[in-house]
């Protein structure tokens, strides 16, 4: 009999990539003579598995030369327990046997699956079907053609078990939540670890990284006479002979929190009743990231980096951005501009949720406490691999995530040291001669990237980093990593770990998480509440509904006022940085404005081969010729809105870096940015505040 071995996707895993060209199913019946499936599945605790419109499965068939194809569901069965599955695949003669999967994982190239249980658990609500992305559902049958097309019936099964902790207490009802389950096994009980797995026998074997003890984040679980229960996962029946040693967090607003430790058997259905644990009072130990100093003052942002893989961090959810002041500019007329100022308020938050991630689980534990937001870092404290992205976390007017927006900050997570890598450029002489403009220090990379290698170099388009509004705090999906010129948004998940869609037209705006292009303007008051929805502007193609020249901090600027203004509360950037000031990249070229990019070779090292070689713009950015930047082609999303809407263009082509400027022309005011292409390297030109272009960040003075 034919083996076949399927890789668990409950991990990061190691392989090679499936040669094997996916399948894009573009009709909703299966066509004549072709292999088609239903499938039902179970879910680890045996009910059903609702599909996702999003929903794919793997196909290994000896008999049609398939290995890991990846199949979409049909459309027409999303949202059922039976889902139907097209291919354009020929029955050939005899038997046939087919193994399917889920969920999908193109790693899969041959029939020897490796697996991962994990030693972290990051659970998103009160079940256990937050476990799906950790378990393997799979599927053998055997079928001859079927007649009339008729769908071949495969019944998926799990092949991870589930394990139910049920926590209970009299003592802890009134104000307690559940923070964080742990459990330590003997040494010689594996709870996690890495394995593999035999699908026709269902045999499996721990290979390497045993561990015999797993934690499992909870979101703040309320506890009650009911009790609160955590799940894990198990590879078979979890024997109940050796008792282990449990630790149960516990957190009250009022009493702080408390650990609670004691030993009881494990069991697939485990009841623990804590009020005869041992009871230690604990600090809080999670980083404040308001502090990057611990020893400093407080200084917050709307913007934090986080690198410490597992580590629970916070930071102030009463504060808008840095809380800065902005005074109004008395008189601030000029060409129509206004400089109104800005007032920020203190916050009054009710809870706190994920609104979108670049990664599942990339942030977890998210909760409101003491007028903090706290969060836990992916991956495996002490030692263990991070995964890095971008992500967003909100707070909300009511409990439970609802009602209004309040405020929303980026958790920009790199173990990348950006402040030793900053590098300091020359200005254009004109500016030099103004202290304040003088040598400034930017970061090597954009703000939210994941890598300076450019796509040549990573084959990814992470070196680009997020996207901005003029004036908003507020980041964007930048492109995927289809290819150097991608129009496709990178992926993105809510709070659920459930993949968002891609940005589409509203006609009106939404607090809920998904991507939107709106034809309208935001009103002073609904600034932070609509953090994404992408907004065009229309007639002015200014984003806000008031004039206001001074969201970045610093209105229309002459340079011989030496004046670079202030961060405000609605800058992007991490504390201790703003947005570049408009002169920072004016010493390139000979002309303060710019030149044509070819006579730059002083300065430019790949003028002539940028474009074609799928790098971005390499230069010296010193005037000694000692420091190479990168600055990465990452286009920009469009306010445009047209009948073929697509957000992104020009990327892998054009560079565009905003300022913390505005520049005037007549009676309008546009915002001032950097912007190069394969013949120009524009240091200062104006452009429309609703266009969505990258930043980089400069170290304050």
């Amino acid at each position: 009999m034919n083996k076949f071995y399927l890789l668990v996707a409950a991990s990061c895993l190691l392989g090679i990539s499936c040669s094997e060209e996916s399948y894009k199913q573009d009709f909703s019946t299966p066509r004549t003579n072709r292999i088609s499936f239903s499938c039902t599945a179970e879910k680890s605790d045996g009910s059903l598995t609702i599909w996702d419109s999003d929903s794919q499965i793997g196909l290994f068939c000896e008999q049609t030369g398939t290995n890991n194809q990846k199949l979409s569901i049909s459309a027409a069965s999303t949202g059922s327990e039976t889902a139907l599955f097209y291919t354009d695949l020929e029955w050939q003669s005899g038997t046939h046997k087919f193994a399917l999967y889920t969920p999908y994982d193109e790693s899969n190239t041959s029939t020897v699956i490796r697996g991962t249980l994990p030693t972290t658990y990051a659970q998103t609500g009160t079940s256990a079907d937050y476990l799906a992305r950790y378990n393997l559902t799979y599927g053998l049958v055997e079928s001859t053609p079927t007649e009339k097309n008729t769908p071949v019936a495969v019944m998926m099964k799990s092949m991870l078990k589930p394990v139910e902790i049920h926590i209970q207490s009299s003592n802890y009802t009134s104000g307690w939540t559940v923070e964080q389950v742990s459990i330590e096994a003997q040494a010689d009980q594996v709870l996690a670890g890495d394995y593999t797995f035999d699908l026709a026998t269902g045999d499996h074997e721990f290979t390497a990284g045993q561990a015999s003890k797993v934690t499992i984040n909870l979101p703040s679980l309320p506890m009650s006479e009911e009790g609160v229960s955590a799940y894990m996962l198990a590879a078979s029946e979890v024997a109940a002979t050796s008792p282990c040693t449990f630790e149960i967090t516990l957190a009250s607003e009022t009493e702080g929190n408390l650990l609670l430790s004691g030993t009881h058997t494990l069991a697939a259905a485990t009841e623990l009743s804590v009020d005869e644990f041992d009871a230690t009072v604990v600090d809080d130990d999670a980083i404040d990231l308001s502090k990057p100093d611990p020893a400093g003052e407080r200084e917050t942002a709307n913007c934090y980096i986080a690198s410490q893989p597992g580590v629970t961090y916070k930071f102030p959810a009463t504060v808008m951005g840095n809380g800065y002041t902005t005074p109004a500019v008395p008189g601030y007329t000029t060409n129509d501009g206004m400089a109104p100022g800005i007032t920020p308020t203190r916050l009054d938050p009710k809870s706190a949720q994920v609104l979108w991630q670049t990664a599942p689980d990339l942030v977890s534990n998210v909760k409101l406490r003491n007028g903090y937001v706290y969060f836990t870092l992916n991956g495996e404290a002490e030692g263990g691999t991070l995964t890095a992205g971008n992500a967003v976390i909100a707070v909300y007017s009511e409990a439970g995530a609802s009602g209004d927006i309040l405020w929303s900050w980026h958790i920009w997570v790199t173990d990348a040291d950006l402040d030793a890598h900053l590098q300091t450029w020359t200005v254009h002489a004109d500016a030099a001669q103004y202290s304040s403009y003088r040598d400034p220090q930017l970061m090597d990379r954009n703000l939210g990237a994941l890598t300076t290698a450019d796509f040549s170099e990573s084959g990814t388009n992470e070196s680009h980093g997020l996207h901005y509004q003029w004036g908003r705090k507020d980041p964007f999906i930048g492109a995927d990593n289809s290819s150097s010129q991608s129009r496709v948004a990178a992926p993105t998940y809510d709070s659920q770990n459930k993949e968002l869609d891609a940005m589409t037209k509203a006609s009106s705006f939404s607090s809920a998480a998904a991507w939107t292009h709106v034809d309208q303007k935001l009103s002073r008051s609904d600034i932070a509440k609509y953090p994404m929805a992408f907004v065009s502007g229309a007639d002015n193609h200014f984003w806000m509904e008031e004039t206001a020249h001074d969201l970045w901090g610093l209105p229309i600027c002459g340079i011989e006022t030496n004046d670079l203004g202030h961060k405000t509360i609605y800058d992007p950037c991490p504390p201790g940085y703003r947005v570049m000031n408009p002169y920072a990249m004016t010493g390139v070229t000979s002309a303060m404005a710019g030149g044509t990019l070819k006579s730059l070779t002083h300065r430019v090292l790949n003028a002539a081969t940028y474009r074609d070689d799928q790098a971005g713009l390499q230069l010296y950015c010193d005037e000694t010729r000692t420091t190479i930047t990168k600055l990465p082609a990452g286009g920009l999303v469009y306010y445009e809105k047209a009948d073929n809407f697509f957000p992104f263009d020009r990327t892998g082509t054009y560079g565009y870096y905003w300022t913390t400027t505005m520049m005037s022309s007549g009676n309008s005011f546009q915002a001032c940015r950097m912007h190069f292409d394969w013949n120009n390297f524009v240091s200062m030109e104006k452009a429309y505040a609703s266009y969505g272009h990258n930043v980089r960040c400069e170290k304050i003075k």
